[in-house]
């Protein structure tokens, strides 16, 4: 019976560990784009400000469905957190913005600052 259950416990846990992130499509697309060979910096922070204005699409989506589900009083909290978070976002985006577009130097810096704006929106996945 120890056996039995210490072979079911590997098999579970396999199966658990094994299994992958499903990626969401706009993230699939980007990563698609960028990973192609001889892309320019500019292609690259293009791909990457759409892939930001389709998470905030995205966003807003939910947003709005929450909007028509939630008791109005949890979407009242819902909606002052959200507030907070666009200030929240607002100040990250003017940090991002002056110090990888004012202190460093070179092309490739926009790249990686648009990035780091990118990311506000993925780690809400």
């Amino acid at each position: 019976m120890k056996k039995i259950f210490v072979l079911i416990f590997l098999l579970l846990s396999i199966v658990t560990f094994s299994q992958t992130k499903k990626e969401n499509p706009i993230d699939v697309l980007e990563s698609k784009y960028l990973n192609k060979d001889n892309i320019s910096n500019a292609d690259m922070c293009n791909c990457t400000i759409q892939a930001r204005e389709s998470w905030d699409k995205e966003l807003n989506k939910y947003y709005n469905l929450l909007k028509t589900k939630l008791p109005k009083e949890a979407f009242e909290t819902l909606k002052e957190s959200q507030k907070q978070w666009l200030v929240y976002r607002y100040k990250e985006y003017s940090f991002i913005s002056k110090y990888f577009y004012e202190v460093k130097q070179g092309t490739m810096w926009y790249a990686v600052a648009e990035n780091l704006l990118l990311f506000t929106y993925s780690i809400l996945q």
